[in-house]
């Protein structure tokens, strides 16, 4: 963990970050990243690694934008007991518009009172909790993660609401909608973790670009030299993928934290985090490939097997969780937060019983 406290200086320059919309400049900073990601394999990196024409249809930017939420379904490629060959499939709409606003409506609600105590911390306070009480850093790190879950829920089904009234007319089909977020605190493992549960707002983006181009060039480079050179090039595409979200996190605390600091005390935490979760993945799948398939049927469908899964999964969050909340949490997003309609009720309670205001934050 990097030194903290930081000097007087660059304290005065985070409080006045703190003072500006950071949610904007979080939304600026990752649509930029993102932009010149997917523009840069437009007309660069896909012509020149696929022999590809420079070219994007409109339909084909939309369904970009909108498949992190939406199923768009393709002409099938065989003839199936549902469809015959060339034809698209047909989603029944059984909801209505307002099913949205419910769900929409819970999860601001769930955003709302875990972020009166989440959002109560600062940076330094997270570091000394971390550092010192770690049983509540725990219970910060599982808050922390019910936390997202409800907010990205919040702007996905906001989106969602929007696409079912001003494009379906006001009902949608649940089979082809799906959450941004599913219960990321429930994962089973860090692949469950990541390539379900968590949201999948980039997944186009970086599927383009570093993925597929990583994939096909390491593949030509390794096919007449090593025996598994398809299984390597797929390794090192899935941590590409990882690192251009690792890097995506560094700009964005660079850019609105400011180089000398970010430089002297936040600089590669973003890499060790994500990084790290792209080793975690590895090593996952190692161990389903070399000791999982030696395991009896009985042991693989016991409680026990999906509760050490679960506990994996949520140990190795919470020993690498510090170094993605660091950065962001030093640089005030947490305090950004639009939904306080319950935080004076909260606080109130809080202050009313001191052993329990003794474990909230100092940004009341």
């Amino acid at each position: 963990m990097k030194v903290w406290p930081i000097d007087p200086l660059e304290s005065q320059d985070l409080d006045s970050q703190m003072e500006i919309k950071v949610i904007a400049d979080l939304v600026a900073g990752v649509a930029s990243y993102n932009f010149f990601l997917r523009f840069v394999e437009l007309y660069w990196i896909g012509p020149l690694v696929q022999n590809r024409p420079v070219y994007a249809s409109v339909e084909s930017l939309w369904i970009d934008f909108w498949c992190c939420l939406r199923t768009f379904p393709k002409p099938a490629k065989n003839d199936t007991a549902e469809l015959k060959k060339g034809q698209v499939k047909v989603y029944k709409k059984d909801k209505k518009f307002y099913h949205i606003i419910l769900y929409l409506t819970a999860h601001m609600i769930v955003t709302d009172v875990v972020a009166s105590w989440t959002a109560s911390f600062s940076g330094q306070e997270i570091h000394q909790m971390a550092t010192q009480r770690p049983a509540l850093f725990f219970i910060y790190f599982a808050s922390a993660n019910i936390l997202l879950n409800a907010a990205f829920n919040s702007i996905g089904y906001g989106l969602h609401l929007f696409y079912c009234i001003f494009i379906e007319g006001g009902s949608y089909s649940s089979e082809q909608w799906r959450s941004l977020m599913i219960n990321p605190i429930l994962s089973y493992s860090l692949d469950d973790l990541w390539s379900h549960r968590w949201h999948q707002l980039f997944k186009s983006t970086w599927l383009a670009f570093p993925f597929r181009p990583v994939r096909i060039l390491v593949e030509r480079a390794l096919t007449k030299r090593v025996k598994n050179a398809k299984a390597i090039a797929f390794l090192l595409a899935s941590i590409s993928v990882f690192a251009a979200s690792a890097l995506m996190h560094e700009y964005v605390i660079a850019a609105n934290i400011g180089l000398p600091i970010y430089k002297r005390v936040f600089a590669g935490e973003q890499c060790i985090f994500f990084i790290g979760h792209g080793i975690g993945v590895f090593f996952e799948h190692l161990v389903h490939m070399m000791v999982i398939p030696k395991l009896s049927k009985e042991f693989k469908n016991s409680i026990f097997y999906e509760v050490m899964g679960h506990l994996w999964t949520a140990l190795f969050g919470y020993i690498t969780f510090y170094w993605i909340a660091n950065g962001f949490l030093s640089w005030g997003f947490q305090f950004d937060n639009p939904l306080e309609f319950t935080k004076p009720y909260i606080v109130d309670f809080a202050q009313a019983y001191p052993r329990i205001f003794a474990n909230w934050g100092s940004h009341v």
